[in-house]
């Protein structure tokens, strides 16, 4: 019986490359050329403890925006000496965050949209709704050059906190791509079927960057008639939010890195069900964001210490990674937190007056990079 599973798992190996020659199959890429591992996170400073910080923004009068569960905090003009002040507290989860040239903040809320907050921290409207589907799962936020807005819905299915259940129900094809007017009227579904697109950033006048986590891709997608294309095929990590780099291309989180034994489970659907049916969800087999330990966790994947020691090597179960990557597709830098680093579970960046400031959610810090001349 044994037998004929593994000649049908073949089989079916077989007929996905002879049928989807295009489908990454086991295809994690090395980290070399601009992904090469470095101590960068590591060595970073940590400017403030925010459990479960999650999405960060700048205004224009340079105070630092973070959310942490169902608040948002706030430093004034960037100032993280003393502690943060409490700017608003909604009624549901915040995630990412953007700042609209007009002084609004804007807000993901989990399960219940998009919010537009006043300098004051009070609601003035909200987006709850767009084409045939609830705003359930509001991953990331850009505002375009016109002062449009644009958003991303990481699936019909599941909301943006139950991110590892959708990978793991392969939810494949649940996300869109949104456009709203400044004042949140007029939602239009642009591009469809997308695999828990995780983050959005301007790159023209009428298009946009959208990293896919599940396929591991960064698509370029046309804001007028949402034509996309393929800028990255194939990441070795899994991609989320963006921000405009100062020295050129855009700053890229990668939440979490694949891992072999991941991208098997995904492919074997009964081990993967009987999995999701009969094992706690934070010891699944797959990614983590780095917040939290069990003693049954480190017989996964690799993370055994020796002599007490974390391996930086390890398979990552959870990692840190930045990387600022150009219009082409290309990695001109990056910024790592190796298996035996603290600062996993990279979710948000923003880049301000040569510093590079990173939302850890998996340790729960901000924490500053001083930027090379040259690099800001």
């Amino acid at each position: 019986m044994k037998q004929g599973k593994r000649t049908m798992s073949l089989t079916r190996d077989i007929l996905d490359r002879v049928f989807f020659p295009n489908r990454d199959v086991h295809a994690i890429p090395v980290l070399d050329g601009g992904f090469s591992p470095n101590r960068r996170l590591d060595d970073a400073e940590v400017l403030a403890e925010v459990p479960d910080a999650d999405g960060l923004c700048i205004d224009a009068g340079g105070t630092v925006y973070a959310s942490r569960g169902s608040r948002i905090v706030c430093w004034s003009k960037g100032d993280f000496s003393n502690g943060p002040v409490t700017f608003s507290e909604l009624d549901g989860p915040v995630g990412s965050l953007a700042a609209h040239p007009d002084g609004r903040i804007l807000a993901a809320i989990t399960g219940h949209g998009l919010a537009a907050l006043e300098k004051e921290g009070r609601i003035a409207g909200k987006l709850e709704r767009a084409g045939d589907a609830a705003l359930g799962c509001v991953t990331a936020i850009a505002v375009l050059p016109d002062g449009s807005i644009a958003l991303t819905d990481g699936s019909r299915h599941n909301t943006a906190d139950r991110w590892l259940q959708d990978m793991m129900e392969k939810r494949a094809g649940s996300g869109r791509l949104i456009i709203c007017a400044p004042d949140l009227s007029a939602a239009r579904v642009v591009c469809d079927r997308l695999d828990w697109p995780g983050g959005v950033v301007a790159s023209g006048p009428r298009s946009v960057f959208v990293t896919e986590a599940w396929t591991h891709r960064l698509l370029a997608v046309a804001t007028d008639h949402g034509n996309s294309s393929v800028i990255v095929k194939n990441f070795a990590g899994y991609p989320a939010r963006m921000k405009p780099a100062s020295a050129g291309g855009v700053w890229t989180a990668f939440f979490a890195m694949r891992t072999q034994l991941t991208e098997f489970v995904l492919r074997e659907d009964p081990f993967r069900k009987r999995m999701m049916a009969n094992v706690p969800p934070e010891l699944w087999i797959g990614p983590s964001l780095g917040d939290h330990f069990d003693y049954r966790e480190p017989t996964q994947i690799g993370r055994i210490k020796k002599l007490g020691i974390q391996k930086p090597w390890a398979p990552p179960r959870s990692y840190g990674l930045v990387v600022r990557i150009d219009g082409e597709g290309n990695a001109l830098e990056s910024l790592h937190s190796r298996v035996s680093g603290t600062l996993h579970g990279i979710t948000d960046i923003v880049e301000t007056d040569g510093r590079l400031i990173v939302a850890s959610k998996g340790h729960g810090k901000l924490a500053g990079i001083e930027l090379a001349r040259g690099e800001a």
